[in-house]
């Protein structure tokens, strides 16, 4: 192997650690757990975690032994989420829609095969997402912000990211590729998504709008989410409206 290919597969083992702290929590990872789930050697494991402590993306837990994400990430993470201004100049919508409303929205991007919450406000009422919480992540296909962004997506990107995706979607979201693909026309027609029922949620819905920049392209999603007894029509109405009118005033701000 390569000096190369052995930076590269250190690399890969590095973030898969990033990864598997992460999902431990706030209890943290041990270097036994991270060594078991990564199939990764003891030295390499501890080799890693020194220079991940190093860098401030790994620090000690509480509980001794255990490693929980540095605080670094968290800066880098910030700067990440906004690095088009989208997230600084989409909180005050999120805000107003929420007090409006007292639901739940959220502000998603695109990210490769997945969408990625860069922001949320809870509303009054407790509901069930997706995205749970800023940084999480679906599969594209699920939920009504993928059918947004998906609608004004080149068809070739579309396609793949669908069929790549397509073992997922169907055996843990009951979702077909030809299902979704036959709701874009509809979506990208009313300008805004209402999502499609899947095994996983089939007590909430929500909407969802693209934000569009100038050339046309979806930049991001606004998305609300809510029990199904709460989407009367006029309800559905007024989101719409709403979200449609903040979806341009953020790219009014992000052009000013």
């Amino acid at each position: 192997m390569t000096d190369a290919m052995r930076g590269t597969r250190s690399l890969e083992r590095a973030f898969q650690l990033l990864r598997l702290i992460a999902a431990a929590g706030a209890e943290g990872a041990t270097p036994a757990q991270l060594c078991a789930a990564a199939e990764c050697s003891q030295p390499t494991t501890y080799r890693l975690l020194q220079h991940l402590r190093r860098q401030g993306v790994v620090r000690p837990a509480r509980r001794r032994g255990h490693y929980v994400l540095g605080y670094e990430l968290f800066a880098l993470g910030a700067q990440a989420g906004n690095a088009s201004a989208l997230r600084e100049q989409a909180r005050p919508v999120l805000l107003r829609l929420a007090q409006r409303f007292g639901d739940s929205f959220f502000l998603l991007v695109a990210d490769g095969y997945q969408v990625l919450c860069l922001d949320m406000l809870a509303g009054e009422l407790p509901v069930q997402s997706y995205s749970r919480s800023v940084g999480g992540r679906m599969p594209m296909g699920v939920g009504q912000a993928s059918q947004a962004l998906l609608a004004w997506m080149d068809k070739a990107e579309r396609n793949e990211i669908l069929r790549h995706n397509a073992a997922s979607l169907r055996l843990d979201y009951g979702l077909e590729v030809e299902q979704i693909i036959a709701s874009l026309a509809s979506v990208r027609r009313l300008g805004f998504a209402s999502g499609l029922v899947d095994r996983r949620l089939p007590g909430y819905t929500g909407l969802a709008v693209p934000i569009l920049d100038a050339a046309g392209q979806a930049i991001g999603a606004l998305s609300c989410a809510l029990a199904r007894p709460r989407m009367t029509d006029a309800r559905r109405q007024a989101l719409v409206q709403a979200m449609m009118q903040e979806a341009q005033q953020v790219v009014r701000h992000l052009g000013s």
